[in-house]
């Protein structure tokens, strides 16, 4: 009978090959990685998005959860004092608008309230947004405050900084017609919560589109922390903004189109 040899791997060889299937699968691994971070980020960027929007329409829901207590005192903030009842029309608080700011990727929101001062002036002269900033006195109702994070750890930052940067946004609605007005403030001029007080809704009301605080077209660039993205991403405000419609999410490509600037 013939001899017959049998010749298997040798270990180098055996190496080789769980080297090279080593680097294909570290090469998918970090592959689907990036692809999860980058649709992290984008949920980010929606998220922000969609909660920004969500404040138009809370501005205008009717509803009603106060209870028989609830009121205003002369500086529009909400206390227990004489017992005017729940129905829209016997508190002298009026729900003026909503409030949101950003510190550090912390989001909070609340309800605006307001009080009519004595002696309420009606210049005709002035426009409806002067009448309101001249006549009513503003507080944020303790009780309707939300806090939340952007999502998966991002942060927000002004185009041409590195940030993380501080942004406020008021939404006031006009107690005279019911027309809506956005106002925005950023970084040393937002106020933790519990310090926004009258004062710091009012310095937020200017008229002009083009002055910070005021009504301007506003770029919040969203932060991918952690993650490396393609492209990034802003949240955008525009001019004069009077519904969810007016907030968008734009890309470095498509701001970079409308002549916006990029992040």
């Amino acid at each position: 009978m013939g001899k017959h040899s049998t010749r298997g791997f040798t270990i180098i060889e055996t190496m080789l090959v769980l080297a090279i299937t080593g680097l294909l699968v570290a090469s998918l691994l970090a592959g689907i990685g990036t692809s999860i971070g980058v649709q992290r980020y984008r949920d980010s960027v929606t998220s922000l998005k969609s909660t920004i929007q969500d404040q138009y329409a809370r501005v205008n829901n009717v509803s009603n959860p106060r209870d028989s207590n609830w009121t205003c005192d002369g500086t529009g903030t909400p206390v227990v004092a004489d017992n005017r009842g729940t129905n829209p029309g016997q508190s002298k608080c009026v729900v003026m608008g909503r409030y949101l700011s950003i510190v550090d990727g912390t989001i909070t929101t609340a309800s605006v309230v307001g009080f009519e001062t004595q002696g309420a002036d009606d210049d005709t002269a002035l426009s409806d947004v002067a009448l309101t900033k001249q006549n009513y006195s503003f507080g944020i109702a303790a009780d309707s405050v939300e806090t939340n994070t952007i999502e998966w750890d991002s942060t927000i930052s002004l185009p041409g900084t590195s940030g993380p940067n501080s942004f406020a946004l008021f939404i006031l609605r006009s107690p005279t017609n019911g027309s809506l007005y956005t106002f925005t403030a950023q970084n040393t001029a937002v106020q933790e919560i519990t310090n926004v007080s009258s004062t710091t809704l009012k310095s937020m009301i200017v008229e002009s589109a083009a002055e910070v605080p005021g009504q301007g077209a506003r770029t919040l660039c969203v932060n991918p922390e952690g993650t490396i993205v393609n492209e990034r991403f802003a949240i955008y405000i525009n001019a004069v903004s009077t519904g969810p419609s007016s907030v968008e999410s734009r890309s470095n490509t498509t701001s970079k189109a409308a002549g916006g600037p990029a992040c």
